[in-house]
């Protein structure tokens, strides 16, 4: 199953901790780049067995 991560686009380091739905990224996302004053992408991360 696929989880949502946020990355920051100018480091390409992790943000924050996975995120379940595409609702709740889009909320994080905007509150990250407002805050931070950066770009933040949202990324599909797939579990590997």
């Amino acid at each position: 199953m696929a989880k949502l991560v946020l990355i920051d686009v100018e480091t390409g380091m992790r943000v924050r901790h996975v995120i379940r739905s595409m609702k709740q990224a889009c909320r994080q996302q905007e509150w990250y780049e407002t805050v931070l004053g950066r770009r933040v992408r949202i990324e599909k991360v797939f579990e590997r067995r």
